[in-house]
Order: structure tokens, then sequence, then C-alpha cells
């Protein structure tokens, strides 16, 4: 897989990263990565047609993000399901996108938004249901 072209911006670190999986459709997940910084969630595609084409040279390419998310435009996150698998993140933006990421540990990355969140100030995370949280500004 080429390496993803992560940017920091000032005062930007990365909190927690790892494989994700991004559900366009029922018949269509495409496979990726996702970083979640101090500042925004950045999700890479992985692009298995370019690894074939190019093969052993991929890893030298760099990805650009598939998508990414300020912290402040994050609406509610919640577990979801994909079939039997319960590691899957239901994200909402403030402007109504959905996305359904699936991830390897989802207690981790929740860990990881609460993480992040503790330390971007004008906004908190907080529990509104089972297995489900809203962001307010704060």
């Amino acid at each position: 897989m080429a390496k993803p072209d992560i940017e920091l911006r000032s005062h930007e670190h990365i909190i927690h990263k790892g494989s994700m999986s991004y559900v366009r459709n029922k018949m269509h997940i495409q496979g990726g990565s996702a970083y979640l910084t101090n500042q925004r969630f950045i999700r890479f595609q992985q692009n298995t047609k370019l690894q074939v084409l190019i093969g052993l040279f991929a890893f030298l390419l760099k990805e650009k993000p598939d998508f990414e998310i300020e912290l402040s435009e994050i609406q509610s996150i919640q577990r979801g399901n994909q079939g039997i698998n319960k590691n899957v993140i239901r994200l909402k933006t403030t402007d109504g996108t959905e996305y359904k990421l699936i991830c390897k540990k989802f207690d981790s990355w929740m860990a990881a938004f609460q993480t992040a969140y503790e330390g971007f100030p004008s906004f908190k995370l907080f529990m509104v249901g089972q297995e489900q949280w809203a962001v307010q500004a704060g």
C-alpha cells in the first residue's frame, strides 16, 4: 500500500491510526486506513488497482485522503454493524453526511475520539444512549 500523505497542521498530532474500510453501499466496501488527530479525522482509500499496475513500487507513492472531517464538524458517533460485525463506526457530520466505517477495534477508536475531544476545548463528546455519542459546542 502506498504511504498516506498526511500533512499535519501547526499544533496537530496523531492520536490514533489503523485500518478502516468505508462502506459506500451494501455491494461496495472500500479498504483503507484512517488517522485521528487532535483536530480532524482523515480517511485514506486503498488503491488496489494502482498496486496491481505498479506492483512493488506502490509503497513509494503518496496517497491523498478519501475524505477528512474536522472534529468541529462531527455531530454524532455510534456503534453500527455490518452483518455480524459490530466493529463499525457510524459517523454523522453537521451537514447531514453519514459515514459507515469498519474498523478492527471499535473501543480503541472511541477511546481515541474521547481523547481528541478532551483536548479540543470548544467541543465536548458525551454519551446520549447505548453506544451512541454526540458532539456539542462547549
